[in-house]
């Protein structure tokens, strides 16, 4: 079947070509992966060799499509050229299976910048230009765009895999770029999945990890770039997107457990920095609803790495405090005072912000019945409720003692500043 013939507008370099066929002026022919245009005739019978063009601008026949100005122009050896014999080449703006071309000329034969569906021919620049699956070296680009379902980067096959990076560019005088991963938009349907997955361990070997991490400042005294996973606003009445963090299920041998999920305050590497907090809040309320809840479905499991111990009256710490576990064990035959740390010892000795805080347990175990313990007031730091603390002496103590009485719980809040306020909770 023979092909429609291209028709030269502005004459490029002419290249001695040996063909393998007959050739008939204007064909497209596949020098590798490059197309070039057959110059004359060839008679494959008398003389193979000929002349082909790689450069210079033609128009081309091409598919019922939508070619604009600088567009790539891709040749398709099987295209069905409009108003042409079917599967005989044609132009087309499609790259996936197809040899690029060139790019679409300013001025399609059509007299306007595009052409259209209807349209015979798109004028095209041919720039001789291969696309392979392999570039050497370093590769400069404006964008690349996917031309077919799947756009996939893969790092190299060796013994230890090819790492894949994604880097926004530093900034020269400014802000650093911004690397982002985003989930194709949806038409009339859900949008695409972002993804971060890390790769398949072999026989016997642990997977890949995933890391999200903020940027580190090069110098000076500037904030470590923040990580943030935010779920997807909703629209209209729809719910907002769920953000979920789950850890790897085990194996189904015999042993093995859950991956643990791990979420850490940052280190002070500072000389007397303060730890990184852990924050969990809840969403705001709009209107006539209710703010969200924090929920533990689990049993929950404390650290608790020192029990606070004291045999005589004492001003307490607030690192003793924040252990959440004090015993009293004395004789001295009356109430011992423990007065609780000044308000400013309480602000400096925790990452509380106003309205925050922590409970406490005491336990008394001295046995005689006059052996108790009286929580006291510190400066800048009020008690709310009883602070007396019985013994656990079984005739004085009587029922009590069975029900806890010579225990008691404590919730130690920051107000505002250096103002704190201790409450007797049971």
């Amino acid at each position: 079947m023979s092909q429609t013939p291209a028709k030269m507008v502005q004459q490029g370099s002419k290249c001695v070509y040996t063909f393998a066929a007959d050739a008939a002026a204007g064909d497209v022919v596949e020098v590798g992966s490059i197309p070039a245009i057959v110059v004359r005739t060839v008679d494959f019978s008398e003389q193979p060799d000929g002349t082909v063009q790689f450069d210079g601008v033609w128009d081309v026949p091409q598919v019922a499509g939508i070619i604009t100005a600088g567009d790539a122009v891709y040749w398709d050896s099987n295209g069905s050229p409009y108003g042409g014999t079917a599967l005989s080449g044609c132009a087309t703006g499609t790259a996936s299976g197809n040899n690029l071309m060139g790019v679409a000329s300013p001025v399609q034969p059509n007299g306007t910048n595009a052409t259209t569906a209807t349209d015979s021919y798109v004028r095209v620049k041919l720039t001789a230009a291969s696309r392979t699956t392999t570039v050497s070296g370093s590769l400069t680009t404006d964008d690349i765009t996917g031309s077919d379902a799947t756009l996939t980067i893969t790092g190299k096959s060796a013994a230890a895999g090819g790492t894949v990076v994604i880097a926004a560019g530093a900034g020269s005088a400014g802000v650093g770029g911004v690397a982002s991963v985003t989930g194709g938009a949806g038409t009339g349907a859900a949008g695409g999945a972002a993804s971060l997955v890390g790769g398949a361990g072999g026989a016997a070997s642990a997977g890949g990890a995933v890391t999200v991490a903020g940027g580190v400042p090069a110098s000076g005294n500037a904030a470590g770039g923040a990580a943030s996973v935010t779920g997807g606003a909703g629209s209209g009445t729809g719910a907002g997107g769920a953000v979920s963090i789950v850890s790897g299920a085990s194996g189904a041998g015999a042993t093995g457990n859950g991956g643990l999920i791990s979420i850490t305050g940052g280190a002070a590497g500072s000389t007397n920095g303060n730890g990184g907090s852990i924050a969990l809040t809840p969403g705001a309320l709009a209107g006539t609803g209710v703010a969200g809840m924090i929920r533990n479905v689990g049993v929950p499991a404390f650290l608790n790495a020192t029990v606070t111990a004291k045999t005589t009256a004492a001003t307490l710490t607030i690192a003793e405090l924040l252990t959440g576990m004090l015993t009293g064990t004395h004789t001295a035959g009356a109430t011992q005072a423990y007065t609780l740390p000044t308000g400013t010892l309480c602000t400096g000795g925790t990452a509380c912000g106003d309205t925050e805080g922590f409970f406490w347990h005491l336990i008394n175990l001295s046995t005689a019945a006059a052996d108790s313990i009286t929580v006291t007031a510190g400066a800048d730091h009020t008690l709310v409720g009883e602070g007396i603390v019985i013994s656990k002496h079984a005739t004085t103590g009587g029922s009590i003692t069975s029900m806890g009485g010579n225990s008691a719980r404590f919730f130690t809040k920051k107000s505002t500043g250096n103002t704190w306020v201790t409450y007797r909770c049971g």
